[in-house]
């Protein structure tokens, strides 16, 4: 999307109401940062923020083109579940997202830019990864597709650079493809700078990223040999999947699959259910031991 205008036209209506950066972050509760990279063009505008601009600015005689905005969103939605299709990895749903995301690209191909250019290449890559292409052309290829932008930065720089989201998950792919090679330094030096990278504390990506990353953090160390370290990323994981999952809610449904299988007849779909559970019961209590996972959480 061509947010420098969007940013234009924020700064314009800042000042028409002589406000500075900092009391128009007041009043809409975010960081001045956000605020000078929306006027700076370096973001796009997230849904919450545009409404409480909105209705500062509506407030005090000052409107939108509506249309316009409402054309911002749709795109947003867009590129939002095409990366959700793209880390989930499925041919299907990734091919069909791309489709949806190629056919916004062309409706509103004055407002695409760059950045909308590597999410739907990025969802080819991947896509042409699952059917064989190399680990080597993935990686040279995914390189690629971040300097379509801008260059790489160093990999020791990652913590202090701002990555946009696309930026993020190219540079993963990336020391997943180190990895890959072999090339334990590179994968790791990458994964390091991925976690320690600065994010907005208030970002409901920032735990998610945690996560991602330590689960991979965790095979490094193991690696690497150093298991305690291995561990301690293990522990954050599985606690952070617990404390986010609803596993009662799956056990229920089992046991009650597992009734239904035995009424009707079907006595391996009853038998495998039951080895399941059962098992699943002994690891649970195995990870309580070994991660101290909460009783409570499972």
């Amino acid at each position: 999307m061509k947010k420098i205008s969007f940013g234009k036209y924020l700064e314009w209506m800042r000042k028409e109401l002589r406000l500075t950066q900092q009391q128009l972050a007041e009043m809409i509760n975010c960081a001045i940062s956000t605020i000078s990279r929306l006027e700076s063009g370096k973001d796009l505008v997230s849904h919450r923020i545009f409404k409480e601009l909105n209705k500062i600015f509506e407030a005090m005689g000052l409107i939108y083109d509506e249309l316009w905005m409402e054309a911002i969103f749709e795109f947003r939605r867009a590129r939002k579940e095409l990366m959700e299709a793209i880390k989930n990895g499925r041919l299907e749903e990734l091919e069909r997202k791309m489709y949806i995301f190629k056919e916004m690209m062309e409706k509103y191909k004055e407002e695409s830019d760059d950045e909308d250019l590597q999410y739907y290449i990025l969802g080819h890559l991947i896509s042409t990864r699952k059917q064989g292409l190399s680990i080597e052309c993935f990686l040279e290829e995914a390189i690629k597709i971040f300097e379509l932008r801008r260059k790489i930065p160093n990999y020791e720089d990652i913590p202090n650079v701002y990555l946009t989201q696309i930026e993020y998950q190219l540079l993963f792919y990336m020391a997943e493809a180190y990895l890959a090679k072999d090339d334990i330094e590179t994968s790791e030096l990458i994964f390091k700078g991925l976690m320690a990278n600065k994010i907005d504390d208030r970002s409901p990506m920032i735990k998610e990223r945690y996560v991602e990353v330590s689960s991979v953090l965790a095979k490094i160390c193991l690696l690497k040999k150093e298991y305690s370290t291995a561990k301690e990323c293990l522990v954050y994981v599985f606690n952070e999947y617990i404390k986010n999952t609803d596993t009662r809610l799956l056990f229920k449904s089992l046991i009650t699959h597992g009734d239904l299988c035995r009424i009707l007849g079907d006595t391996k779909g009853a038998r495998l259910i039951d080895e399941f559970i059962e098992a699943t019961q002994k690891m649970m209590g195995y990870m309580q031991q070994t991660y101290l996972i909460s009783k409570d959480d499972t």
